[in-house]
């Protein structure tokens, strides 16, 4: 895996792992790669029989990342897929940390925004032969990557995350986008960009407006797995009468699924959402809660 990992190697870095192996490699040595393949021919003539195809097989299964994406700045990596089909952008964004993609999604034309968002959004194993494919399109354009893994990449949590870094205006385009696409999966992803933990960021008028907007029954719920921050607030911006039964209430309450909880917080953020939407509360100013 580490093999299989490698990358590109600056000179110097090599010339110092050279001194610990006096006599190896003193010549040509300006990049050295690793790399799947190389990997895999190493094991077969160091292992054999059954104990390199084992080692193989495990490393196919390994997980792995696009480490040489870390080389290529936004600008250079959007001019590079902007011409691919959008499946092969996302399986390539979907590497990518929330800035990095950030940046690298405003960078690619209007018309391929929601798509590849879509297409991140439902990301989920990645079949070999396409994992080959895109491992050949970008072995043409950067030196050194590293192996793919079958794990899952994408998904409506990492879309959220990476919804969450960017500015208000971008990141209602996008989704406005998806919604006409898909309307279940954009309002997933509007409420995994805000968890019921971020309550605790709400500003004490918006808190209020949200106590007032929920009945009492909810909150017994679901702030029962809630952290002290979010209980904190709500038991402030309620009457002192109010919090104190809201208090007995949670501490009397018996065990509750777990399930049950997150459904009743998943209403809760319904209802945040709506009051943001009728412009009672506020829960976001480009991308960071308030």
């Amino acid at each position: 895996m580490a093999m299989s990992r490698l990358g590109r190697l600056d000179e110097t870095v090599v010339d110092e792992i050279i001194l610990e192996f006096y006599g190896i490699l003193q010549q040509n040595k300006q990049f050295f790669y690793g790399g799947s393949d190389f990997t895999k021919k190493v094991l077969g003539s160091a292992f054999k029989g059954g104990e390199a195809e084992g080692l193989i097989d495990q490393l196919s299964h390994a997980s792995a990342t696009f480490d040489s994406l870390s080389l290529i700045d936004p600008r250079t990596l959007a001019g590079f897929i902007r011409n691919e089909h959008p499946q092969t952008i996302a399986l390539i964004l979907a590497h990518l940390d929330p800035p990095r993609f950030s940046e690298t999604m405003k960078l690619l034309p209007e018309n391929l925004r929601v798509e590849i968002l879509f297409r991140v959004a439902n990301l989920d194993s990645v079949a070999p032969d396409i994992i080959d494919e895109v491992d050949d399109v970008l072995r043409q354009e950067v030196q050194a990557l590293g192996s793919f893994s079958t794990d899952k990449l994408g998904g409506p949590e990492s879309v959220a995350n990476m919804l969450n870094v960017m500015d208000k205006a971008t990141e209602e385009e996008l989704l406005d986008g998806l919604d006409e696409r898909d309307p279940d999966l954009a309002e997933q992803i509007r409420l995994l960009m805000f968890v019921f933990d971020d309550l605790a960021k709400l500003d004490a008028r918006s808190a209020q407006e949200l106590v007032k907007s929920v009945p009492q029954d909810k909150w017994k719920v679901a702030l029962k797995t809630a952290g002290d921050p979010v209980k904190d607030l709500i038991f402030k911006n309620m009457s002192e009468r109010a919090s104190q039964m809201l208090k007995e209430d949670i501490e009397a309450m018996g065990a509750v699924k777990l399930s049950d909880v997150e459904a009743v917080q998943y209403e809760i953020l319904t209802i945040c959402r709506k009051l943001e939407e009728e412009g009672k509360i506020v829960i976001g100013s480009d991308s960071q809660y308030v």
